[in-house]
C-alpha cells in the first residue's frame, strides 16, 4: 500500500456574468447565481467590487483573499474572482492526513465534501476537477496506474482510456489530462444564457502526482491563479462551440422558411406575376429577416470569443509550462483541439449561413422591385383613365353647356331634329323632354368621343 501525502481536490467553476444581450435585470441574476455558491459574504462589499470595472482582467471578489474553512481533518478555502465578463471560482480542499490508496472512499467523500458546500450547484460555463497529492519514492511509470483509480473514484463508470488526452512531466511528478465531451441536448430559453454543465457527460480532469513537499509547495504558489486564468479560457472556448451548436440548429430551421420561400416566389412570377402572392411572400421574409440575420450575427460572435479565448489560452499555456520548467504540457493538445476543429467548424457554418441572408437579402429586393414595376403600371393605367374620363367629361360639359344655344331648345324645332325624333319615336320620351333630352345625349356623345380619342392618344404614346 502506499501513502498519498495531502491530498488536495481542487474545483475550478466559472459562471457567465454578462452573456450577450442581457438586461441589467438578468447580469443581477447571474450575480445572485453566483453568489449563492459562496459562504455568507458581505453582499455589498462583493457588489462594490464587481462593479468597480467594466470589464477589468482580473478582480477579486472578496475581501479576505483566503476565505478558509477548516476542521480537525480538513483544510480550505474560497477564492472567487472576476475575470472580463466571468465569474471564476475556486475551491480548495485539502485533507491533513496522509491518505492509503488501497480504498479511495476518502476521495470520494472530499467530493462529496465540496458538492455539499455548494449545494450541489455546477458552474453555467464549465468547471474542471483537479486532485494532486505527493507521492514520494513512487517511480513515474507507476503514476498512470494511480491516476486511474483516482479518475475513477472521482467519475464513477467513466471509461480511463478513452478519456485521457495524455500525460507528462510536471514539477519533476506527472501530469494528467482527462476529458469527456458529449454534444448538448438542449438549451436554455435564452441564448445569452449557457449548456449547463452535465457532470456525467462531461467533464474535465487534472490529476497531478508531486515527488515531494517541495515541488508541491512550489506549485500551489506560483500557479493557482495561472490555473484559474487559464481554465476558465478553456471553458469559455468550450461555451461558444456549444452556443454555436444551438445557433446552428436554430439556423436551419430558419433556413427551411427560406428556402419556401424563394420556391414562392418563382412560383408567383411564373408564367404570370402574381401580385398578391409575391406580396404575401415579402410580408412573410420580412418576418423571417431579422431574425435570421441577427442569429448570424451571433455565430459570428461565437466565433470571435473562441479565437480571443484560444489566444489567451495559449499565453496563459506558455506561462504555466515556464514554470513548471517544461517546453510543453499536454494541455496544449486541448488547443489543436479547437484551432483543428471546433474553431474550422464553427467559421464553415457562419459562411455558409451567410449565404442564406445573401439569398434572403435578394429575393426581398426582387419581390420589392416586381412589387415596384406592378403598382407603377397600375398607377400609369390609373392615371391614363383619369385622364380619359377627365377629358372625356369636360368634353360633355361644353357641349352641354353650348348645346343650351342650339336651335333645338325651342319645342318645334326638337321635334324636327334627328335625335328628338328617334327620342320620341323610339323612348317615347315627352314632348316637353325632348330639347334637355337632345342636349344630354350630345354631352354623352361628346364625352365618349372625346374619351376614346384621348385613350388611343394615350396607347399611341407608350407604345
Amino acid at each position: 500500500m502506499t501513502k498519498l501525502h495531502y491530498p488536495t481536490l481542487d474545483l475550478f467553476l466559472y459562471d457567465l456574468r454578462e452573456g450577450l444581450g442581457q438586461t441589467p435585470a438578468e447580469i443581477d441574476q447571474n450575480r445572485c447565481r453566483f453568489q449563492q455558491k459562496l459562504p455568507e459574504i458581505n453582499a455589498e462589499d462583493f457588489n462594490q467590487r464587481d462593479e468597480q470595472f467594466f470589464e477589468p482582467e482580473f478582480v477579486q471578489l472578496l475581501e479576505q483573499r483566503w476565505h478558509d474553512f477548516e476542521s480537525d481533518t480538513h483544510d480550505g478555502y474560497y477564492y472567487p474572482a472576476r475575470i472580463a465578463d466571468t465569474y471564476g471560482l475556486l475551491l480548495d480542499c485539502s485533507l491533513k492526513m496522509p491518505q492509503l490508496d488501497a480504498d479511495l472512499q476518502w476521495l470520494k467523500r472530499l467530493q462529496a465534501y465540496i458538492n455539499a458546500r455548494l449545494h450541489q450547484q455546477t458552474g453555467t460555463l464549465g468547471q474542471t476537477w483537479m486532485f494532486s497529492a505527493q507521492l514520494p519514492n513512487v517511480p513515474l511509470i507507476e503514476h498512470d496506474a494511480f491516476a486511474k483509480r483516482c479518475y475513477e473514484a472521482l467519475m464513477p463508470g467513466a471509461n480511463y482510456v478513452a478519456n485521457k488526452i495524455g500525460h507528462n512531466d510536471f514539477f519533476g511528478g506527472s501530469l494528467f489530462e482527462l476529458w469527456q465531451y458529449t454534444s448538448p441536448k438542449s438549451a436554455d430559453k435564452h441564448l445569452s444564457d449557457c449548456f449547463f454543465v452535465d457532470e456525467k457527460e462531461n467533464h474535465h480532469v487534472i490529476i497531478i502526482f508531486y515527488p515531494n513537499e517541495a515541488a508541491a509547495r512550489k506549485a500551489a504558489s506560483s500557479l493557482y491563479l495561472d490555473w484559474l486564468r487559464l481554465l476558465m479560457y478553456r471553458h469559455k472556448m468550450m461555451w461558444a462551440y456549444r452556443q454555436s451548436r444551438y445557433l446552428k440548429k436554430l439556423l436551419k430551421q430558419e433556413f427551411i422558411e427560406i428556402n419556401a420561400c424563394t420556391k414562392k416566389v418563382t412560383e408567383s412570377s411564373t408564367p404570370h406575376l402574381n401580385f398578391k402572392a409575391l406580396q404575401e411572400t415579402l410580408r412573410k421574409m420580412w418576418e423571417v429577416f431579422p431574425r435570421y440575420t441577427t442569429k448570424v450575427g451571433w455565430l459570428e460572435a461565437q466565433c470571435r470569443t473562441l479565437e480571443i479565448n484560444l489566444g489567451n489560452y495559449q499565453k496563459r499555456l506558455e506561462t504555466v509550462a515556464e514554470k513548471s520548467g517544461q517546453t510543453t504540457l499536454i494541455l496544449e493538445n486541448f488547443a489543436e483541439i479547437v484551432r483543428s476543429k471546433y474553431s474550422l467548424q464553427m467559421q464553415k457554418d457562419h459562411a455558409y449561413f451567410q449565404q442564406g441572408s445573401k439569398l434572403l437579402d435578394d429575393s426581398v429586393r426582387y419581390i420589392q422591385a416586381m412589387v415596384a414595376i406592378e403598382e407603377e403600371k397600375r398607377e400609369r393605367a390609373f392615371q391614363g383613365t383619369i385622364a380619359t374620363w377627365g377629358i372625356g367629361l369636360a368634353a360633355g360639359a361644353i357641349v352641354a353647356s353650348v348645346s343650351g344655344h342650339f336651335p333645338t331648345v325651342v319645342e318645334n324645332v326638337a321635334l324636327h331634329n334627328p335625335i328628338g325624333s328617334w327620342l320620341l319615336e323610339r323612348l317615347f320620351i315627352p314632348q316637353a323632354w325632348l330639347a334637355p333630352s337632345i342636349s344630354l345625349v350630345l354631352s354623352i356623345g361628346a364625352a365618349v368621343v372625346a374619351g376614346l380619342v384621348t385613350k388611343t392618344v394615350i396607347w399611341l404614346r407608350r407604345r
